[in-house]
């Protein structure tokens, strides 16, 4: 705002000659004119107003020097929320479709699916009984096909794939609450594609319950019982099986072949790698011999009946029967496999004079397995 001050030729400069303005008092010092100077001050706020005009747009304030008016315009907030009159009662109380958003239903309640957050049915807390807790009363979902990862139920927390199936989990947390539901546990399973769940690992009160074989360490262990005195032995190669532990029970195997008359059968016995033989007994009679290797069979086969076998030529033992009959072998004769495998080789010879099921039982006492 311009001011035309008076003329200040020969005025006094000691602040005595004044000029007044919109109420505010200007004093000469020879030099220039100060407002609000000594003996000066504003002395008329009633020349300043204020004007408000309707809401509009993004809001202003302006200032009118000529008037020393002031106008103020406020932001139009009509497209704001400004009061919320609802509560979480009047909301639940509703029931279906209470969603804060009418298109995705991102959060939301209905008696179907209690409060949830969703898309896709992500997160719901519910009650599915229709009282109390629900049977599914906190589940996590990826989609809403419900194909992934949920936890729930009142009595228990279940992991699987799909609450709808309850063939389709993992593993359950079962947590004693009283009355009469069953004690806390936790039970792991294995579901195959499209199958029933089988459960595998249980805690119970004395202590964890393994179903089916367990694998540790790269070692694989029996799933039944030994016999009284047995041990676990490692085959070196990933298997664990029950063996007898120190001093050996005697024990048989045996081969039945349907033989003509003189007829030869090259029959494989099972047996361990290494064993004291102490008898062999035939059901009719035979002429029975053993081998360490099937090569060393191979290079006797044309030995005559009443020849000796040359010492190393692989022979282990021998026997000539007339019968039904069991022949001791003393002393005891230490039978092996060359290659350190379970099998002993046998050529067994059918001396009855007819066609017969010929079987060879061997008794010995186990040395290697």
């Amino acid at each position: 705002m311009a001011i035309n001050f008076p003329a200040t030729g020969g005025q006094a400069t000691d602040g005595t000659f004044t000029y007044t303005v919109a109420g505010i008092v200007y004093a000469w010092n020879g030099t220039s004119w100060a407002a609000a100077g000594a003996g000066a001050s504003a002395t008329d706020t009633s020349l300043f107003s204020v004007t408000q005009q309707s809401a509009s747009g993004a809001g202003s304030l302006t200032y009118n020097s000529n008037a020393g008016e002031f106008t103020y315009t406020p932001p139009d907030v009509s497209g704001y929320l400004t009061a919320e009159a609802d509560t979480l009662q009047t909301v639940t109380g509703r029931g279906q479709n209470g969603g804060i958003s009418t298109t995705t239903n991102l959060l939301g309640f209905n008696n179907t699916n209690g409060v949830y957050i969703n898309g896709f049915g992500n997160l719901t807390c519910k009650d599915g009984s229709g009282g109390g807790l629900g049977t599914n009363c906190f589940i996590i979902q990826n989609t809403a096909s419900s194909n992934s990862i949920y936890l729930s139920s009142y009595q228990k927390v279940r992991i699987g794939s799909s609450y709808s199936n309850s063939n389709d989990h993992v593993a359950d947390f079962t947590t004693p609450i009283g009355g009469s539901f069953t004690d806390g546990k936790c039970e792991l399973f294995y579901t195959p594609h499209n199958g029933s769940p089988l459960s595998r690992v249980e805690t119970t009160s004395t202590g964890v319950t393994l179903s089916g074989v367990l694998t540790a360490g790269g070692l694989t262990y029996p799933n039944s019982n030994g016999t009284s005195g047995q041990v676990l032995t490692s085959d070196g190669a990933g298997s664990v099986t029950w063996t007898s532990a120190g001093l050996q029970s005697r024990t048989t195997a045996q081969v039945t072949n349907s033989l003509a008359n003189e007829a030869i059968a090259n029959s494989s016995i099972t047996t361990p790698k290494t064993y004291g033989l102490m008898k062999i007994a035939t059901s009719h009679a035979a002429w029975v011999t053993l081998y360490s290797d099937t090569a060393s069979r191979t290079a006797d086969a044309s030995r005559a009946i009443n020849a000796d076998p040359l010492p190393g030529s692989g022979v282990l033992a021998e026997v000539i029967t007339t019968g039904s009959q069991t022949q001791l072998i003393t002393p005891g004769a230490i039978c092996f496999n060359s290659a350190g495998t379970g099998t002993t080789y046998a050529k067994i010879v059918n001396k009855s004079g007819t066609t017969s099921n010929v079987t060879v039982t061997l008794t010995y006492v186990t040395l290697e397995v």
